[in-house]
């Protein structure tokens, strides 16, 4: 992107990976339009129905740069995220949903992958989040 930080559009992205069976384990990050980072890894089995135990902490992992923000921002535009169904599912009771929702500038999508192979607009994305949250998100 070409653009000065201040002339680009507001980038906000929220990951959540949510198991069928038990929410030990789920994860959630949020990127805020300040560039925000937050995340949040469900450590107990909540109750049936229940994804996870507290809200969202609250102070932020870290803060993106701006040159970070619109690398986010780019790799959801040129990975073609924005162009994906809003679904992907199939068949089954194991496994997990992965939820990406994206917004930048007035654009937005939501993306839900459910015991399915995530395409690799999604892949990229997501591993893009799960780097930024850092240990124990990414690998």
């Amino acid at each position: 992107m070409n653009m000065t930080a201040a002339a680009d559009p507001a980038l906000s992205l929220e990951f959540r990976r949510i198991q069928a069976i038990s929410s030990r384990g789920n994860q959630r990050i949020r990127v805020t339009p300040a560039g925000e980072v937050f995340a949040y890894l469900e450590q107990r089995d909540c109750p049936r129905g229940e994804d996870w135990s507290a809200p969202w902490p609250d102070e932020p992992l870290r803060r993106l740069s701006p040159a970070e923000q619109q690398e986010l921002a780019r790799i959801l535009v040129a990975s073609g995220f924005l162009d994906l169904p809003r679904q992907i599912v199939a068949a089954g009771r194991d496994g997990f949903r992965d939820e990406i929702d994206a917004a930048l500038g007035s654009q937005r999508h939501s993306v839900t992958i459910e015991r399915a192979p995530a395409p690799a607009a999604f892949v990229h994305l997501r591993a893009a989040l799960l780097a930024i949250a850092g240990p124990p998100f990414s690998a």
